[in-house]
């Protein structure tokens, strides 16, 4: 890893959590052996309404602290402002709720020094789920949407041709800033809706065409997942958004599911209204079928290898995922109709 480097925190309503994350940024800096003149911070305040520019400009901290103030503009954005705001050759990007474990930029200096090719690392991301339903229920969709990776944990990389197959995102993510740049421009020309883009799946689609992703337990980090539920109301309603973004796009593993379940809701809708009208025994036959189906979930999470725990919160909160993340996939969909027209 070269001695030069920003590390890009994207901020929203986080006046919390600033303070704790950028501590253990400063750990892990000190651990890789990063002076304090080689590397900075940039926090981006998004247009928080709390009091997180104020908190950002008290931080103390051994590197130097830079503060961007804009308006409230989505994740993207945020982190394409830390970037420009950056004068250094790598970018770490790490979002404000998470914790970057003290070895792992040390692990990612180890590697390079071994491999100069391995430039791009995706942090292994460890979610905090004590106390935390929604925490289990997220990390359970996440353990068996990347099981090849999560099933067996080991250092490993991927490109356009097993993208899809492995977990990744900007949460914690470790890049030249050049490769960023040229991969932010595209990615801004190709988005319908940067505000409801899908700012981590495409944009490093986009990077993986030309340089192998790394990812590592070595190179790691702590999540700290919504606690409340009008948050991860919201939180599912826009993930339906960014993943028509993502992935309404022909050639990835999930474009022909999408299509398949733009079809079907389609169809039960209709279905469901007509037989409201002409048949309810039809629509209670099929709440039944539904119900099976919801007890079959567990049961296959089980099987899967999700812990119990976890496979029990995924079954409680899927109704309402599933509503939520539906809808927003509707309303991406119908606005991306009503902006091609």
């Amino acid at each position: 890893m070269a001695d030069d480097l920003s590390v890009v925190i994207p901020a929203y309503n986080a006046a919390p959590w600033l303070e704790p994350t950028v501590g253990h940024i400063e750990v892990a800096l000190r651990e890789a052996g990063v002076a304090p003149q080689d590397a900075d911070l940039i926090i981006v305040n998004d247009g928080s309404t709390d009091e997180t520019s104020g908190a950002a400009r008290a931080l103390t901290c051994a590197y130097r602290v830079i503060v961007v103030d804009q308006p409230n503009s989505g994740r993207f954005l945020a982190r394409k402002a830390g970037v420009l705001a950056s004068g250094k050759d790598n970018v770490l990007f790490i979002d404000s709720r998470v914790f970057l474990h003290p070895s792992s930029l040390a692990f990612v200096r180890q590697q390079q020094a071994e491999d100069p090719s391995k430039v791009i690392w995706n942090g292994h991301v460890i979610v905090e789920k004590k106390g935390n339903v929604i925490a289990r229920f997220g990390d359970a969709i996440t353990f068996i949407g990347w099981r090849r990776y999560f099933a067996h944990p080991r250092t490993c990389s991927y490109g356009p041709e097993d993208f899809d197959h492995y977990p990744k995102g900007t949460t914690c993510f470790f890049t030249p800033r050049s490769a960023l740049i040229q991969a932010v421009q595209e990615f801004e020309q190709q988005t319908h809706d940067i505000r409801s883009s899908s700012d981590d799946t495409h944009l490093i689609r986009i990077i993986a065409r030309d340089h192998r992703i790394n990812l590592s337990p070595g190179f790691s980090c702590t999540y700290h997942a919504r606690t409340k539920f009008s948050q991860f109301i919201q939180h599912c309603n826009h993930r339906g958004h960014v993943f028509v973004d993502g992935f309404l796009r022909p050639g990835n593993r999930f474009f022909v599911p999408l299509i398949f379940f733009l079809i079907i809701s389609a169809l039960l809708m209709v279905g469901a209204v007509a037989a409201i009208i002409f048949c309810p025994l039809a629509l209670l036959v099929a709440l039944g079928a539904g119900v099976a189906l919801w007890l079959l979930e567990f049961l296959v999470a089980l099987m899967l290898g999700v812990g119990i725990k976890d496979a029990a919160s995924l079954f409680a909160l899927t109704p309402l995922f599933t509503a939520c993340y539906g809808i927003g996939i509707w309303q991406a969909v119908i606005r991306r109709a009503v902006k091609a027209r």
